[in-house]
Parts: structure tokens; C-alpha cells; sequence
């Protein structure tokens, strides 16, 4: 059950230093991959940083350590040329990244980029103009085991029928 997946996927910020397997980055790839796109459109592209030399570059941007600890980097970029809808695109692709990562025992997290972020790394990476990042995803195996949600963090609430 997906479920299980999605009540434990947890930030994650502090990393183990072991490698990850690359069958398991492309584990990761391919789940963002087959995520929905906007028309169909398939229009995201991957790219994975593992030097520490670019991780480093990148944590001077951006200024989370974090980053620069995590042994893989995940640069989701969408073709602004083949649909107006990146930011909806990057999103769901992000989410199946995330819950496929939590499958093979990964901590991730959502590190914002902003534009400015975006135009420093684009540049330091040869990224073209055209393709768009709104977040990078460290990968790693997790130092510790964030507690899963719960029920309790469910709000019966915020849940409204027809009309608000």
C-alpha cells in the first residue's frame, strides 16, 4: 500500500557518508520519470551531482550544509520550451522521487531554489537557458529514522464536502 510510503517519508537533512547504489539512483530517476505531466508533455530532464567539489559550489549558493553532506544531489529540470506547466511538473516528479527514495531506505528533502539560486547553478552546470529547477533533492541514507506520520497528525477537519 502506498500509504505506507507516503506516512513515512520524512525530511531528511543529515546523511550517512555510504554511497548510494546507483541502481537505486536510477530506481529514484525512473519513478520521477513516469510521473504525470502536464499534456503529456514528458518534458523533464535529470541530472545527478556527486563530486564534492560541484556539491561544495552548490552549498555556497544556496548556504545549507546540508546539502554539501548529502553523497547525491538530484537536479530535477523541466524544458520551458515544451510546456508552460514546470513548476506542476517538477512537482509531481519530485514527490515520486521522494516516495520511491523512501522505498530503498533514502532520505531526501526539498531544497528550494530561488531564481536567483537557480541562474547561479544553471551557469555553474552548463544547464541551457530553457530548462527550469525549483528545487534540489540531496539523497542519502539517513543518520537516523525520522518518526513516521500518524493518524494523530491527521485532521478530520480540513476535510470539507460541496461547500466550504
Amino acid at each position: 500500500m502506498i500509504l505506507k510510503e507516503i506516512l513515512n517519508r520524512r525530511s531528511v537533512r543529515e546523511y550517512k557518508s555510504d554511497e548510494v547504489p546507483e541502481e537505486f539512483l536510477n530506481e529514484i530517476i525512473k519513478a520521477a520519470e513516469f510521473a504525470p505531466s502536464g499534456r503529456g508533455t514528458h518534458a523533464n530532464e535529470f541530472l545527478i551531482v556527486k563530486e564534492q567539489k560541484t556539491k561544495d559550489e552548490i552549498c555556497k549558493i544556496c548556504g545549507q550544509e546540508f546539502l554539501r553532506l548529502a553523497p547525491v544531489m538530484l537536479i530535477l529540470l523541466c524544458d520551458s520550451n515544451k510546456t508552460d506547466l514546470v513548476v506542476q511538473d517538477l512537482s509531481v516528479a519530485t514527490e515520486n522521487a521522494f516516495l520511491q527514495a523512501t522505498v530503498l531506505g533514502l532520505g531526501t528533502v526539498w531544497k528550494n531554489l530561488n531564481s536567483e539560486w537557480e541562474e547561479k547553478i544553471k551557469k555553474l552546470l552548463n544547464i541551457p537557458q530553457n530548462y527550469k529547477a525549483i528545487n534540489i533533492i540531496p539523497i542519502g541514507f539517513p543518520k537516523s529514522a525520522p518518526e513516521p506520520h500518524s493518524d494523530a497528525n491527521f485532521s478530520q477537519s480540513k476535510i470539507h464536502i460541496e461547500k466550504w
